[in-house]
Parts: C-alpha cells; structure tokens; sequence
C-alpha cells in the first residue's frame, strides 16, 4: 500500500495510535533514513499507524526566503522515496508565515496530539520546531511527558565521522561531487521530469538527446555527467548535461539526457534520471565535429562507469 497524503488536519483520520517522524525530509538521506527505519521498528511492536510528517514549502523559504534552487526533491520525489518505506500516511502541513509564529507548545499540542493522535514520536538529535525555532528535543521531552505520548531522538548518522546532512549534500551537488553526495543519500540522487521538444541538434549529429522540463531550478553543478535515465521501468545508460549548450550560444540552463542503446519516442513522457559520476565541464566547441568526438569520449567513459553495480545502488 502507498501512502496515503493528507494535506488538512480536519481531514486526518481518527486513529488510535500514531507513530509520527517529524522533520522535512529534503533528500531523505541516511540520517532521515534511520527515522523512517525507527518508526518501522515500532509499527511492527505496536501495530500502530505511521504517519511523516513534513512540510510545503519548504520552512527555509519563508523563514529566510530562500527560493527553490536550494531544494534537492520535488514533492513528487520525496513520495516516491516515501513508497519505499512502511509509511502509512503523509500528512503535508503548508508552511507559511502564520504558521512559523506557532508557539512550540501550540504546535504539539494542535497537530501532535489533537490533530494526529500521536502516541510515539520520532525526531532527529538536533529537530527544531515553533516560533524562532524556540521548541526543541528538550522542550519536546517536556511536552512528552505532559501530553503522555514517548519520544524518540534520533543520533546523527555519520559516514567517516562527519555527520550526514541535507546542507552537506546540497554543496556536494552544487560543486559535482557527486559521488560524495550518492554516499551520504545512500542511493543515486535522482530527479524526475516531463521530456519536451528541443532544437534536435543532437539527433542532427547522431546522438539525439531528450529535453526535460522541470517545475524547480536545478540544484546540480552545471557539465557533463554519467548516469541512468528510467523509461516504463527500464533503465539504460545516459550522458546527461546541465547547461546552456555554449557551442551553440544558448542562455538557458537546461537538462538533457542522451540515452545509450535507447530508439524510440519520449516526448511528453515522465523521466527519471540518476547521477553517477561528475565527468567535465561544458565546453564551447570550435566545431560541430570536435564536439562529435567529445560526445564519443563521454559515451566511453558512461559505458565504463556505469554498471550492474551502480544501477544496483538505485534506491
């Protein structure tokens, strides 16, 4: 069963017993990870109800305004990740600048504990919530107490003793190193999106690519990279580029994938692509026939580093 995504407190089921993870989620990297694995744990214990408990927008863009280009998931994204875990219920509470002036108590006590019904809760070591990020693990161990419901703090997963961070794995993908940012999520980072009509200059050179449209700005280092491209759940080989295609002058940062060993039509069709390794930068070619042999150089180095065992690390 897929989650169920509820986006109004007066339309949340009346449940006996809910186990909620509270936090937003942006990557659901392996800290996230052990939230969702915990709130498991305690399902099969207790035969409870799991329930997220995330946020739209994003809190950051409307406490600090932060516009879109910081995030790594759409929520579509984040709801496919979600599928692979036993989670019952989604419950998405839009943020917005009433809702961040909510006293940490108020917010427990409407939402926690009148709202979902929550019996055990779940958060990471360092969770902040309420006005001016007032409310906290502490707080919540008070709360817990006063509102009868268990609380479970969550330690910070580390990789080689840094701690696993959606922040860290934001510059990881803002500087390509992308590799870094696949260990910390503990899968490919992946992004999905529609496949729209394009100039067709690659088809013109052989190598036709597949213009995809998304609703946010890409987070990603603009280049070239190694990757996966998903069509109707087959997966194949791709060189993806991130950028304005500068030997034709384009301006607009764009996306396109070339899939290898791929013939068909994809137009209008959802896509999802994987990262694998960050290759080079764009580069502004003298000729169509120099970025020909370019293009043939990455394929080579695709083929190479993109196997059965990459493919395996898709989530």
């Amino acid at each position: 069963m897929k989650p169920v995504v509820i986006r109004n407190l007066n339309d949340f089921p009346k449940l006996s017993y809910t186990i909620v993870a509270l936090g937003n989620f942006d990557g659901i990297h392996l800290g996230h990870q052990q939230l969702l694995k915990k709130i498991e744990e305690i399902k099969q214990k207790t035969n409870g109800k799991t329930v997220v408990f995330t946020f739209y927008p994003h809190p950051l863009k409307i406490i600090k305004q932060y516009n879109n280009a910081f995030i790594m998931q759409s929520f579509r994204e984040k709801y496919e990740i979600l599928c692979k875990f036993d989670v019952d219920y989604i419950f998405c509470a839009r943020f917005t600048k009433e809702f961040a002036m909510l006293h940490p108590q108020a917010f427990v006590k409407k939402y926690l504990c009148d709202g979902l019904k929550a019996k055990e809760v779940c958060v990471g070591y360092n969770y902040t919530f309420g006005k001016l990020a007032l409310g906290n693990t502490l707080s919540l161990k008070e709360y817990s107490q006063e509102y009868g419901f268990k609380l479970h703090i969550i330690p910070a997963y580390k990789i080689d003793n840094i701690t696993v961070s959606s922040s860290k794995i934001r510059k990881f993908l803002q500087n390509g190193q992308i590799e870094l940012a696949n260990q910390f999520l503990g899968r490919l980072y992946s992004i999905n999106g529609i496949v729209k009509k394009g100039k067709q200059r690659g088809k013109s050179l052989g190598f036709p690519t597949a213009n995809i449209y998304f609703n946010r700005p890409l987070l990603l280092k603009e280049g070239v990279y190694a990757g996966f491209a998903k069509i109707d759940d087959t997966y194949y080989k791709a060189a993806i580029n991130i950028g304005s295609n500068p030997t034709f002058s384009d301006e607009i940062v764009h996306l396109e994938a070339y899939l290898i060993d791929f013939d068909g039509d994809l137009y209008n069709k959802r896509i999802n692509i994987y990262f694998v390794k960050y290759i080079r930068q764009e580069i502004k070619f003298d000729s169509k026939e120099k970025l020909l042999e370019q293009i043939k150089s990455d394929v080579e180095i695709i083929n190479s580093s993109c196997n059965k065992d990459t493919l395996a690390c898709i989530f």
